[in-house]
């Protein structure tokens, strides 16, 4: 194999694929990265078994086709210190040789034989939203799923599709984190995602992008295509919780807030929350929201803000991080809560397709 291609166009694909590579593996084979060549260009391929990334890219020239398994972290580092627009990269016989006006290098590949094969989504369903738009309910959900490995039923993201709607669902038992939009089309699946494909797949997005990216959803797999580069992905095989009951239908009161500010004010006051317990007291009454912390060891706040009220007031305890981390992503000026006592959960509006329910502290 004997290519001519620009440094750039090459890092940002070995990037992408290299972002599946395992850190730890007893099969350390999976911690290369396959590159392939034909008349059309490179492809670029990575795989932990679970997971897999392939990048095509057309911006090189070809001047011998062959194949190469090259170590992918060493690849990627080499690419982003080589200061040069363009590099070739000859191999042969499980070696390969990256040449730049920035110096010559050897990297020491293995058999491209005994790589895993690059496997294929069977026939599924198939549905499409914008890059920026599945980067956005990325950002409104994956912060709320479970990260212990031995809650595994929801240790991802579901993924409902039904009535030309698309719901990104994620929780860990305290909190529920919903994110949605319309789509074209009348599939129907409900599928549960890792974690980590989505990191991966958010790294791979263009913030803001309405490029489509396809969707495609097998018995055991699921892929996302943009262009040129496609993520496969495992499924979780697990039995997510009802989510839709935990939504409250109904509240007490109602208060909107300037997120800002709110964001502020708790903050400010989770400063002085025990350790321990993680807790702010939210106090409504008429015009305004006191937010109160107290820990024994370190002293007392008491920051009061702002607010609309509507309805009986009152107060309700919560886990001020599991509201910060939910104020970072939300993209409105000024956001609801709707709560009622601290034994029924609370639902914060934080955009248009962006409903946050998060189980008060009782009895506290």
């Amino acid at each position: 194999m004997k290519i001519l291609c620009d440094r750039t166009v090459l890092l940002e694909g070995v990037n992408v694929v290299s972002s599946v590579l395992p850190a730890k593996t007893t099969k350390p084979i999976l911690q290369n990265l396959l590159l392939r060549t034909d008349d059309d260009g490179i492809t670029l391929f990575a795989t932990d078994l679970e997971m897999a990334a392939r990048v095509q890219i057309e911006s090189v020239k070809v001047n011998k086709p062959g194949a190469a398994l090259l170590p992918g972290r060493e690849l990627s580092a080499l690419l982003r210190e080589i200061g040069d627009a363009s590099v070739t990269l000859a191999s042969s016989e499980q070696r390969c040789k990256i040449e730049s006006q920035g110096g010559s290098f050897v990297l020491l590949g293995e058999d491209v034989d005994q790589y895993p094969e690059e496997f294929e989504l069977k026939s599924g369903k198939r549905i499409e939203v914008s890059c920026g738009g599945m980067l956005r309910m990325i950002q409104e959900t994956v912060f709320a799923a479970a990260r212990e490995e031995t809650r595994y039923a929801i240790n991802g993201v579901m993924f409902d599709c039904a009535d030309s709607c698309l719901r990104l669902v994620a929780t860990d038992g305290r909190r529920l984190s919903i994110s949605y939009q319309h789509i074209e089309g009348k599939e129907s699946f409900k599928v549960v995602v890792p974690l980590r494909a989505l990191h991966t797949l958010a790294r791979a997005l263009p913030e803001g992008d309405k490029t489509p990216l396809a969707i495609e959803v097998g018995d055991k797999q699921i892929s996302f295509t943009n262009g040129r580069i496609q993520l496969v992905s495992q499924l979780l095989e697990t039995r997510f919780p009802d989510y839709e009951g935990v939504v409250p239908k109904s509240a007490d009161t109602t208060i909107e807030i300037d997120l800002s500010t709110l964001e502020g004010a708790l903050r400010r006051a989770s400063i002085l929350a025990a350790s321990e317990m993680r807790m702010v007291r939210f106090e409504v009454s008429e015009n305004s929201l006191l937010l109160t912390a107290e820990s024994s060891a370190r002293g007392r706040a008491d920051v009061r803000i702002d607010a609309v009220v509507k309805g009986a007031g009152g107060s309700i305890n919560f886990n001020p991080d599991y509201i910060l981390e939910a104020l970072r992503v939300s993209e409105l000026e000024q956001v609801r809560l709707d709560m009622s006592d601290d034994s029924m959960p609370a639902k914060f509006t934080l955009g248009e397709s962006f409903t946050y329910v998060v189980m008060p502290i009782s009895g506290a």
